[in-house]
């Protein structure tokens, strides 16, 4: 394997003076900033009463001495880390202040700093390049450190309030003195000066405005994210002026130590397919060796739903399916599927716009055999990604529709037929329709153990504003799907209740459970745990509870390289610790087996935090080495593509269900969706 040289886009520094003089106060002045109750001091009760601190919620400075000196303390900013990072994070913010062309005026959390972007400034806006400067301390070194992020680019209405006259609730952050506030929480000064307030651009917003929602393709996103913070970094870190304030340590990135490097287990990236085969490319290995297990049901038959002005379409898509055209093999050699087309139940509809009655009306009269499971093949006339809400509420309530009668479905975008590269989704749709009829088109290659796996993902609708759970998404080790069931984010006790019924049926399969492993998409905090806990516990199971929080690392968060490849982009598999049970892994297409493999996309890593109801369960490496190994084989097990995904399924899954969900009528789905991948 190739030898890596891993850098983390964190910079380290030292405090500017070790111990620093502050004063602090009960009432809040003008000028002063809040400091919350762990921030406060060790010694604060040195000028402040116990039995005030106590009590009280906040303190406040201006991080300045008072001519008052019983308002002074020292502090030492080794010993008390919490108040050093919010007095870093200040300084940084002033600093900023006079040097980027807008801040985030909320400098408590992490600074934001926006640079004018003229190559992507029109007459309509005006860009910005926005990067992310945050401060922690001992998380990576025993070092304050910066962590430099490259938030893409924000686009700032050249028009202000003043001139515009959209609905107010379409504007979520508006730009005021170089500042960023969120529209509701203006200062009142700058509602006395619309003229000065510029709404910072959205897709909503640019909807409405008639502007083009663009999506902008980087082929190597590790790259470019690199390239553009070590810019920022030589340009603005790395600066006399800037050392000032914030006493760099060293020069550049920093190098991860050999020692600290971990790999998963060797062969965790191989899959099984048909005849005992494996491989670690799911097209190889399908194409090869058939998928790993064949769908059990013995009579399968599609039918078509299609505008009537798109009958040459779905004859063509059948061909596609029976492999009658150049450039796909087919069904029946590509996942070995035996089928035929029922076209007395297929749907032809006439409402281009909106044909849901019609196709209800034609499944609630047609005749269908009860011992033939049917596949039904939507030939959208728009796409899921359809702008327009009524159009776009068709797609899904088709899906709800057809699940009503047990019928799951495959929607394809009728644009998409005749794009010159249709040949290669072909494959995705074939291992999709597998799954969706209970076939496995590969599992993992791993020793199956008496445990379950639950994955909780959530999806917010910006259109909707409702964010929902994918809830109860379980799994056995090996990747087998065990069903799910979706839920508002608000309502933790479904949750538990959900959890509690997968377990119990989870047991009445295997004779004992060992232990639970939660994938939950963001920290589990005891309001969500202590239900589930009391659950296992009225189910008379001492087990312990597993949770591993998985996150993705798209922006203000750490990111690892190799310097080492051309392409940056670290061996998949690799993994570093960041932090306490806080892990950095890599989970991509680069096997490190040559300098000329193909990698498929450059997905940033995962980051993943672990923890368990269990204590000194983690005293043991090799515990750790294995949740994590799992991770990242359930990330190998996405039936939606035959390309690597860098989530695992167990947050994927639930998030593409609870994407589909709030559009479900009556927030429901049907019985036979529970334990389907219709989503798919």
């Amino acid at each position: 394997m190739a030898e890596q040289n891993l850098i983390l886009n964190i910079v380290t520094f030292s405090p500017p003076k070790e111990k620093q003089e502050f004063s602090f106060f009960t009432e809040k002045k003008a000028g002063f900033f809040p400091i919350s109750k762990r921030e406060f001091p060790l010694n604060i009760n040195d000028i402040i009463d116990k039995s005030i601190t106590d009590t009280v919620e906040f303190l406040y400075t201006d991080f300045s001495v008072s001519p008052d000196k019983k308002n002074n303390i020292v502090v030492d900013m080794h010993k008390c880390t919490r108040f050093a990072k919010h007095y870093y994070t200040y300084l940084i913010h002033q600093y900023f202040k006079t040097k980027a062309d807008i801040t985030n005026s909320n400098f408590i959390h992490d600074n934001e700093v926006w640079f004018t972007n003229k190559a992507e400034s029109t007459k309509d806006w005006l860009a910005y390049t926005v990067y992310t400067v945050k401060t922690q301390i001992n998380r990576d070194t025993y070092k304050p450190e910066l962590v430099l992020s490259y938030d893409g680019v924000s686009k700032v209405l050249i028009k202000s309030l003043n001139e515009l006259e959209y609905d107010t609730t379409l504007y979520r952050r508006v730009v005021y003195d170089k500042q960023i506030y969120r529209y509701e929480d203006m200062p009142e000064v700058a509602k006395y000066d619309l003229a000065k307030v510029f709404p910072v651009l959205n897709n909503p917003l640019k909807k409405a405005m008639g502007f083009p929602v663009e999506v902008k393709f980087i082929k190597n996103k590790y790259l470019n994210f690199y390239n553009i913070i070590d810019d920022f970094y030589k340009k603005h870190i790395n600066t006399a002026e800037f050392k000032i304030i914030i006493p760099l340590n060293g020069n550049g990135f920093l190098k991860v130590e050999k020692t600290a490097i971990n790999n998963t287990t060797p062969g965790s990236n191989k899959l099984l397919f048909g005849q005992g085969a494996s491989d670690v490319n799911p097209y190889f290995g399908l194409n090869k060796s058939g998928p790993y297990s064949l769908s059990p049901l013995p009579h399968i038959k599609f039918i078509f739903i299609f505008h009537k002005a798109d009958k040459d379409l779905a004859n063509e898509l059948f061909e596609w399916f029976n492999g009658k055209k150049t450039g796909f093999s087919g069904f029946k050699n590509f996942i070995k599927l035996s089928f035929s087309i029922d076209i007395a139940n297929s749907i032809i509809f006439e409402n281009l716009d909106n044909p849901i009655e019609e196709i209800r009306q034609q499944l609630s009269v047609k005749e269908r055999d009860a011992q033939t499971r049917y596949i039904a093949v939507y030939i959208s006339p728009f796409t899921k990604n359809e702008t327009d809400p009524d159009k776009q509420k068709v797609y899904y309530q088709v899906k709800q529709e057809l699940l009503k009668y047990e019928i799951t479905s495959q929607v394809i975008d009728k644009t998409s037929l005749h794009k010159e590269g249709f040949k290669f989704y072909l494959p995705n749709i074939a291992i999709a329709i597998l799954a969706k009829l209970n076939g496995v088109p590969w599992r993992l290659e791993r020793t199956v153990a008496n445990e379950l796996i639950v994955g909780v993902g959530a999806f917010k609708n910006a259109a909707l504003d409702e964010k929902y759970l994918g809830s109860a998404f379980c799994f056995s080790n090996d990747g087998h799907f065990k069903g799910f069931d979706c839920y508002s984010a608000t309502d933790t006790f479904m949750l538990a209740g959900s959890i509690s019924k997968a377990v119990r049926k989870y047991r009445s399969e295997n004779t004992e459970v060992k232990r639970l492993v939660i994938h939950f998409y963001k920290t589990m905090g005891r309001r969500e745990l202590e239900p589930i806990e009391k659950q296992l516990k009225e189910l008379g199971l001492d087990i312990p509870v597993i949770i591993i929080t998985i996150n993705k690392t798209e922006s203000k968060d750490l990111v690892i390289f190799d310097s080492n490849h051309k392409e940056l982009i670290p061996i998949s598999g690799t993994f570093v610790k960041v932090g306490w049970q806080s892990f950095l892994l890599c989970n991509n297409t680069r096997y490190g087996t040559s300098a000329s493999e193909k990698i498929e996309g450059f997905p940033f890593p995962i980051r993943i935090k672990i923890s368990s109801t269990q204590e000194n369960i983690f005293d043991d490496d090799t515990v750790i080495k294995g949740l994590i190994d799992q991770v990242y084989q359930f990330s190998r097990m996405y039936w939606k593509s035959v390309k690597q995904q860098n989530l695992p399924v167990t947050i994927k899954y639930p998030e593409m269900v609870a994407e589909i969900f709030p559009y479900f009528e009556n927030k429901s789905i049907p019985s036979f969706g529970r334990d389907n991948l219709w989503f798919l």
